[in-house]
């Protein structure tokens, strides 16, 4: 008869070098708090593949990132790199603040050199309006005509589709003021889903 019954899965604070006698052995590593489960030649990270699709990626902003100029510039740490040849469905949600009533906000994306992009950014300007920016192209779009509080977060989410040619690159999210000397932010927690279609 099988032993059915649970059993806590020891800690470690380091893996064991991998052999025979470890194999089929499950740890967890304190250091990320893990479950490892050796083979006999290696240790494979069991997290990495409850749910795990390549097809996907994901990318969180882990600071706020902070634009005072009409110009664009990236929200550095919100791109996802495109494979050539691909296509991408992704959804992006962007929190944000404007420093000033009144003061709009403009977000867009880059892609790689020959990528076909469509998007459709919806930015709110109340808690009961918002602006819509179909987007056709790399780097277009207008500013919102502004938010109705100041320095209070509002989220901004767009679908987008990327048919990337031949060079690879990455798909990255800007944004700029809608006036000059007024600081918008995109917050830190921001982040895209990419799935690669084809």
């Amino acid at each position: 008869m099988k032993d059915l019954a649970y059993r806590v899965v020891p800690v470690v604070s380091a893996l064991p070098a991998p052999s025979s006698g470890l194999a089929g052995v499950i740890v967890r590593l304190a250091v990320d708090n893990k479950p490892y489960w050796c083979d006999g030649t290696g240790w494979v990270d069991l997290a990495l593949l409850v749910g795990a699709d390549a097809r996907l990626t994901v990318a969180r902003l882990t600071a706020d990132v902070t634009n005072n100029t009409t110009t664009l510039a990236n929200v550095t740490g919100l791109a996802i790199a495109l494979d050539a040849n691909a296509t991408y469905a992704i959804n992006a949600r962007v929190m944000f603040q404007c420093a000033a009533t009144g003061t709009g906000i403009r977000f867009t994306q880059t892609v790689p050199v020959g990528a076909t992009v469509v998007a459709q950014w919806a930015t709110p300007t109340s808690l009961t309006a918002n602006t819509v920016a179909n987007q056709r192209t790399a780097d277009s779009g207008a500013a919102t005509n502004g938010i109705d509080v100041a320095n209070t977060n509002s989220l901004a989410c767009a679908d987008l589709l990327v048919i990337t040619a031949a060079a690879a690159g990455s798909l990255q999210i800007r944004f700029a003021s809608e006036v000059a000397a007024s600081n918008t932010v995109v917050k830190a927690s921001s982040h895209l889903i990419a799935h690669k279609v084809s």
